[in-house]
């Protein structure tokens, strides 16, 4: 492969970093794969990732070119704690890279502190700037997960308990017998929550579960609160008119899935995400949704500035990914399939047995709102709730692009390590 030509060179950026040229076949074709990526010529093997401007669609770009390149797998989250060309050189000739499964990656393996293990959001992997992992301790072992099947060297699940059994296998690995530190983001959160309820049937339990901003989840649980909504506290006639008013919007919902798709079932039935067919519909229907609240609330705006807008509220949260209908295209079918499922998992989920051990929550303003309200799925599923309140709305409470959520992350695993010796 050769470098193509650039306007941006190395010189440009008047790097710290002093040149240096890679040696051997290897690093060569790294070096070029990173020229590619970033549309830069003239990257030296001891350049930093982060330093040059990277971010997860660089990142996504290069795992996919040395994956075609060399055919050699590599996690994406590798990047941020590999960021030269010379340790990812390094790190594919490491003949123990493969010792962990591809689906749980070290962001910082170095250090004799408890491990700390991130769940990742929607966006289905963790990649996170190089200033939120400045908001660990220089010696805090840091690992996150990324859904299984997105390198496609599996098939994904389809159930968050499945994913979230799968998570401690891997959690296991690097640390057998404990103690954890667990936390998740954003709808992550859920599969941390299981992953927490499934430790606490052992009689073992993380010794800190941090959460950052779930929400209750479109689908099963959205369906199970509104189901609850609707009969508590009202006299007989009023559950009875309520109960009409559901059934009336259910068969309307289902008579419009019908012209759609040809299939009788409404959204609101669980047994519909099974259903390819449907799940598209149901997927696009939303997306169709979004746009004309976007529109309504931004009547003024430029089709530009709606179609951006438009891209955040796809996000749904993940911070790190400014772009992600561009890492959308940067993946591979397997990744992108194996995030579908992901959600098909998030849309069936709805827990019904509290977690009785402490969960603490970072929570924007709108959530903490919500959490008054004491039928709220989340206050009922977790009864014992450690709220610390960070900024206004969900994406500014889960960004990982500062050190904000990674200090508090820290400071709860620092005070639960502290209390448990």
């Amino acid at each position: 492969m050769t470098a193509p030509s650039h306007d941006i060179t190395r010189d440009t950026l008047m790097l710290d970093t002093p040149y240096v040229a890679p040696v051997g076949s290897k690093e060569t074709a790294i070096a070029e794969i990173w020229s590619t990526a970033f549309g830069i010529d003239g990257i030296g093997v001891e350049d930093d990732f982060f330093d040059i401007g990277g971010n997860s669609v660089i990142a996504e770009t290069i795992t996919r070119l040395i994956a075609e390149t060399l055919d050699i797998p590599l996690k994406t989250g590798s990047l941020v704690e590999a960021r030269t060309v010379r340790d990812i050189a390094r790190l594919l000739d490491d003949a123990t890279r493969n010792s962990l499964p591809s689906h749980i990656a070290p962001l910082r393996s170095g250090g004799a502190r408890t491990p700390i293990f991130i769940v990742h959001g929607a966006a289905g992997l963790l990649f996170p700037s190089a200033a939120f992992m400045d908001g660990f301790h220089d010696d805090q072992p840091v690992f996150a997960f990324q859904v299984p099947g997105y390198d496609g060297s599996r098939q994904p699940y389809d159930s968050v308990e499945e994913i979230a059994s799968e998570y401690l296998r891997c959690m296991r690995m690097v640390s057998p017998d404990g103690p954890w530190h667990l936390a998740g983001f954003c709808h992550g959160s859920w599969i941390a929550f299981d992953m927490a309820k499934q430790l606490a049937k052992e009689d073992c339990s993380p010794l800190s579960l941090t959460l950052l901003d779930p929400g209750v989840q479109e689908g099963k649980m959205l369906n199970d609160y509104m189901r609850f909504m609707r009969h508590h506290g009202k006299s007989g006639v009023a559950s009875t008119m309520a109960e009409l008013r559901f059934r009336s919007k259910s068969f309307l919902d289902a008579w419009r899935c019908w012209r759609a798709t040809g299939r009788w079932i409404a959204p609101t039935d669980p047994r519909c995400y099974d259903i390819p067919e449907v799940w598209d519909y149901l997927q696009a229907r939303n997306r169709d949704r979004q746009a004309r609240a976007l529109r309504k609330a931004g009547s003024t705006a430029t089709e530009q500035e709606l179609t951006e807008r438009q891209w955040m509220w796809d996000r749904e949260g993940e911070g790190a990914f400014d772009t992600e209908k561009e890492l959308e295209l940067q993946r591979t079918d397997a990744a992108n399939a194996a995030i579908s499922e992901l959600k098909r998992a998030w849309y069936k989920y709805s827990p019904q047995t509290p977690l009785e051990s402490k969960v603490h929550m970072v929570a924007s303003e709108f959530q903490n709102e919500k959490l008054k309200n004491p039928h709220y799925p989340i206050r009922r599923l977790m009864p014992n709730l450690v709220i610390t309140v960070l900024g206004e709305y969900h994406n500014d409470t889960v960004s990982t692009k500062g050190p904000e959520n990674a200090r508090i992350i820290q400071r709860i695993a620092d005070e639960a390590s502290k209390s448990g010796q």
